[in-house]
């Protein structure tokens, strides 16, 4: 992907991925959720409450350059699916048709083969008799899957998938099952006992995610995605037995059609898929992670009471408070009906008033009225009976004042909290208009220095030039031969390069250094007689073009020159289909010539320098010489680019040894010195199998020699 970050939306029931499943994308990919979860803000993680549909969810294409797009069905890891789920899924395939998105991945349910085929000849009626009316939803679905595919060019996979496990299970299939368990309730099974029952690990469903989100060249198709594993859910039924023998389970025994197909080789040679866990096999551990780890979290007395009041809410509080400063108000009246002070104080009234103001209408006219009942009691204290008392409209008074308090001063704070109410739900929705339009307007600003990379890395770009002469900055010519290589294996984008330096006179071409699946396919040496038009192309400073396809000859070829004779033959062994054109044929010229402007100033300084690198009268180099070439050599070497071998000889005059090894060895081969006086010979391009032939010239000339990993 050119070192662009991948950037994925999550859409549907998103409540179907775990924290730990989100996690683990956000190492790899630059993840938009959109839809209701609890997952907080972090980084490679964008999460916006919206869905398909709405104005916001438009948005995010405008902002996000996706390069897939996923969406969970509510069918997925046993659902009934969600209101509109046909709805929701065609605004998300008119989303990723509009902003060319390259992929849209749609999870399903492996329900959705749960059919049979009737008389094809009957055309009344559908020629698929499905098991279930949720199978039949299932598979509308993924028709209106294949029908985008068919119309859009946007690529469509479809993953039917079976349960979804996690290593905490609380809200999917399994988590469900481990409730009914820990709370003494029986079992209903959709199926029957001998009906086929797979379990997918989340943790291998976000592993075929990034790899369908990173292949670049796969196609429009519906993939069955299973654990590889044959179970039924008889098998089931006894794993869960043995961990609660008291277990009623029951079946609808709904009829099931269709085997679940085994492991699937198309997922694995199309995206390298390869379940890793079986689920069944650790259904124990589950359970206990499940007690352990959920159960516990909401056991016990104070987790209980705590969620007996969250559910009760103020309410109760209210309630508590109303009964017990009544309690308190007709304490004070009991206790002070004597006293002179408070003749012309009602507690009764002050404490009507005060539940009003703070709680509104209705708790001021509850608190009214159980003065009302109050007052009564004191009345038939005092021996006033009910008919006297309600006909004396003198005593009405009290009773009117204490209504009337309750009513007047909860209405007011009613008002109060209406306007507050109003006020909030206003502020709440401008506060998520800006937190949206910020969220957008940082993933804009990320977007953009993400493309300001992109620009600067991309292939044929000014800073991808400037980068590549940086790295040609060298005085060694073996290094530029390396970095060269990087070079051009990266703006070129292949990896069949090869290198050659080419003799004073112009008949062998020694292999300097090449790609990696080049090194045991290219002979160490060419004759260029045997490539003769291509010499002849590339000397008049021409790019050779095998237009002809002539085999045994490379794609492209470029000379670098040394005044008018040919030194190095840079070739590209093959190139795909859209690496035929003049623009690439230009690049490859352009950086030839880069190339060659490093290595010729490699190579004079090397001339201006010799004095100082080679020991007089000799063609040895000094020791640190030695040691710089070598480091470049064992770099090639461990990337797999170049081979050499280092001989160590016993003799140690380094004259002789000079001149015993004149016109022996290759021009690129060297010839050094340590700081003990060890004499070595660096082979390049050679390896021990093919170091025969050297080994029998130097024996018969006496030299003894040994061959060494690396210098003392």
């Amino acid at each position: 992907m050119n070192g662009k970050t991948l950037e994925i939306l999550i859409c549907g029931n998103i409540k179907l991925f775990t924290k730990e499943a989100i996690f683990l994308l956000t190492e790899e990919c630059k993840v938009v959720l959109a839809g209701q979860t609890d997952l907080g803000r972090q980084k490679n993680l964008s999460v916006y409450e919206t869905k398909p549909g709405e104005e916001k969810f438009r948005q995010l294409f405008d902002v996000y350059s996706f390069r897939a797009v996923y969406y969970v069905s509510g069918y997925a890891d046993g659902g009934e699916g969600m209101y509109g789920e046909i709805q929701q899924l065609e605004q998300v395939m008119e989303a990723c048709e509009k902003s060319q998105v390259d992929k849209l991945v749609v999870f399903s349910t492996i329900d959705s083969r749960n059919y049979l085929l009737r008389d094809p000849e009957d055309d009344r009626f559908s020629n698929r008799e499905y098991g279930t009316g949720r199978s039949f939803l299932a598979a509308q679905m993924e028709e209106m899957c294949t029908y985008f595919m068919k119309k859009s060019k946007v690529c469509t996979v479809v993953l039917q998938l079976p349960y979804l496990t996690d290593d905490l299970n609380d809200c999917n299939f399994l988590g469900k099952i481990f409730h009914r368990i820990y709370e003494g309730k029986k079992l209903v099974f959709p199926y029957q006992r001998e009906t086929p029952v797979n379990f997918l690990t989340l943790m291998d469903l976000t592993e075929l995610m990034l790899q369908i989100s990173e292949k670049e060249d796969d196609e429009s198709r519906v993939y069955c995605v299973t654990s590889g594993y044959s179970y039924t859910y008889g098998d089931l039924e006894n794993i869960l037995k043995r961990l609660s023998p008291d277990l009623e389970i029951r079946y609808e025994k709904f009829p099931y059609y269709t085997e679940i197909p085994g492991y699937s080789r198309e997922l694995r040679r199309q995206y390298g898929f390869v379940p890793k866990e079986n689920v069944m096999e650790d259904v124990g551990v589950c359970y206990q992670l499940f007690l352990r780890e959920i159960v516990q979290e909401k056991g016990g007395f104070l987790s209980c009471v705590h969620r007996l009041l969250a559910k009760a809410g103020d309410g109760v509080f209210r309630y508590v408070e109303l009964i017990l400063f009544f309690l308190v108000a007709e304490g004070i009246s009991h206790f002070t009906s004597e006293d002179v002070y408070f003749r012309f104080v009602d507690v009764r009234l002050f404490f009507i008033v005060m539940m009003g103001t703070i709680h509104g209408m209705r708790m001021g006219l509850l608190a009214a009225f159980l003065e009302c009942l109050a007052l009564v009691r004191g009345y038939l204290q005092m021996g006033m009976n009910g008919t006297a008392l309600f006909y004396n409209i003198g005593n009405w008074i009290p009773f009117a004042i204490y209504f009337m308090a309750g009513s007047i001063t909860g209405y007011v704070s009613n008002k109060k909290e209406d306007a507050l109410r109003y006020l909030r739900q206003e502020y709440a929705l401008l506060r998520d208009k800006y937190r949206f339009l910020d969220q957008v307007y940082h993933g804009a600003i990320q977007n953009k220095e993400e493309y300001k990379k992109q620009i600067l890395g991309f292939k044929d770009s000014f800073g991808k030039i400037f980068d590549a002469v940086q790295k040609l900055d060298s005085e060694l010519p073996d290094r530029i031969f390396f970095e060269g290589l990087k070079v051009l294996e990266d703006i070129l984008e292949n990896h069949e390069i090869a290198i050659y330096t080419l003799d004073s006179w112009q008949r062998y071409g020694r292999l300097a250094v090449c790609s990696n699946n080049l090194l045991t396919r290219l002979t160490k040496s060419i004759r260029i007689e045997d490539y003769k038009s291509l010499y002849e192309a590339v000397n008049r400073g021409q790019v050779w073009k095998n237009t002809e396809m002539i085999p045994g000859m490379p794609m492209y070829a470029c000379g670098i020159f040394r005044g008018d004779s040919m030194v190095l033959l840079v070739t590209i062994q093959e190139v795909s289909l859209d690496q035929y054109g003049m623009h690439y044929m230009n690049i490859f010229k352009i950086l030839c010539g880069l190339v060659q402007t490093a290595f010729l100033r490699a190579v004079e300084y090397e001339e201006l320098a010799r004095e100082r690198n080679f020991y007089p009268g000799t063609n040895l180099v000094y020791p640190e010489r030695l040691r710089q070439i070598l480091r470049v050599q064992s770099a090639m070497k461990e990337e797999g680019v170049a081979d050499y071998v280092l001989l160590r000889f016993e003799d140690r005059d380094k004259v002789r040894v000079n001149e015993q090894l004149a016109g022996m060895i290759r021009a690129s081969d060297v010839i050094g010195m340590d700081e003990k006086g060890n004499i070595y010979l660096l082979l390049v391009q050679m390896n021990a199998a093919n170091l025969a032939v050297v080994g029998e010239r130097l024996q018969s000339k006496g030299m003894n020699y040994q061959i060494v990993e690396e210098m003392n």
